[in-house]
């Protein structure tokens, strides 16, 4: 005979508190812990100068920075147009021009956060970017966040799944691009550059003039930061460690919007860790059963925690768990575990419930 469990999730708000910062190291590239005596041309150079920053690759990112010369040959190419935009120091990555044949085509820079992502939580990334003049641009930069360190042995362009797309207006001189997204892991590790194939890469002459066949950026100000609201990092208890004999657990956080069948990000907490269940044991099957209060017809309300049962399950099948281990059921105002009289109540009344069959 099967043991049956009962995870219940409770539909609440997430609460805006702590204080938000900067979880880039050395944001604007001003420590420095070397200064060669010139510019270099390998990774492992580069990895020799900066505090946190890191090239992955052996491509060698290029440093701008008042103790550290640029080569006169590389000065009348016009590398030494832009200044920082703020402080004294600055990176430069070439993005696009493989296809031309230019020398490492593809430049990354990475380095380790401060803290690691909150599940859930929403996110800020921005940073100042400005063209070198005479070459081209590009419509994006992209951004991949990791549990990991990226690291090959050679200049290769870089395969990194999944990443964020940072849009780049075609604008000379500073702009500042920003993105906004939610957490979906626990990523330690923030790489900058452009992971597409120059055949993928949207590019475009500054000017008919333009006579570099690639596109060359600059770097300055790197900043990470939660939005509010703020989630706290709890210590989440591993499923493993949870007796099967047990009756039901509660669980804390899942959020719709009011009125609404849309998971908000901040349920993703929760949800990995279900998710991390069933993908460690292939042989669990659940069902998702959503409730209401009673605000609302009977039949509105049915449909309601249905579809809010369908989003939970959605979000486990759109993670590679077979849906035919998921059912998925709604119940309406039917089945109250408190009273509708009183917001307390119908706020308990609000839930998803996973059983568990084993």
């Amino acid at each position: 005979m099967g043991i049956r469990l009962v995870f219940i999730m409770m539909i609440i708000a997430p609460a805006a508190r702590g204080q938000i910062k900067n979880l880039v190291p050395n944001a604007g590239f001003e420590k420095i812990i070397g200064a060669p005596e010139r510019w270099f041309y390998t990774g492992q150079d580069f990895d020799l100068v900066f505090s946190d920053w890191k090239s992955p690759t052996a491509a060698s990112p290029d440093v701008y920075h008042q103790e550290i010369p640029v080569p006169i040959y590389w000065r009348e190419m016009g590398f030494t147009a832009v200044f920082p935009f703020r402080g004294k120091s600055m990176v430069g990555l070439t993005l696009y021009g493989c296809n031309q044949g230019k020398l490492h085509c593809r430049e990354y820079v990475t380095a380790p956060l401060i803290d690691s992502l909150v599940i859930g939580q929403e996110y800020e990334l921005t940073m100042w970017l400005a063209p070198m003049p005479g070459g081209h641009y590009i419509d994006k930069l992209q951004v991949a966040m990791d549990k990991h360190p990226a690291q090959v042995i050679d200049d290769r362009l870089l395969d990194l799944k999944p990443f964020y797309d940072l849009p780049i207006r075609q604008l000379k001189g500073w702009q500042k691009v920003i993105l906004s997204f939610f957490a979906e892991t626990e990523a330690s590790y923030l790489t900058l550059g452009n992971f597409r194939s120059d055949a993928h890469t949207l590019a475009q002459k500054m000017s008919a003039d333009s006579s570099k066949p690639y596109a060359y950026y600059y770097i300055d100000e790197v900043s990470l930061k939660k939005i509010p609201p703020i989630l706290d990092r709890e210590d989440i208890e591993s499923y493993d460690s949870i007796q099967l004999e047990e009756a039901s657990i509660e669980l804390k956080n899942i959020y719709f919007d009011f009125d609404e069948t849309r998971l908000l990000p901040a349920s993703f907490q929760e949800l990995n860790r279900l998710l991390a269940f069933l993908t460690d044991h292939p042989s669990v099957h659940i069902n998702v059963i959503g409730h209401t209060d009673n605000t609302g017809s009977s039949e509105y309300n049915q449909t309601l925690s249905t579809h809010r049962a369908n989003a939970v399950a959605d979000f486990l099948t759109r993670h590679y768990i077979d849906p035919s281990r998921i059912k998925t059921k709604g119940y309406g105002y039917d089945v109250p575990i408190a009273s509708n009289q009183d917001e307390v109540g119908r706020q308990k009344n609000r839930r998803v419930v996973f059983e568990i069959i084993r």
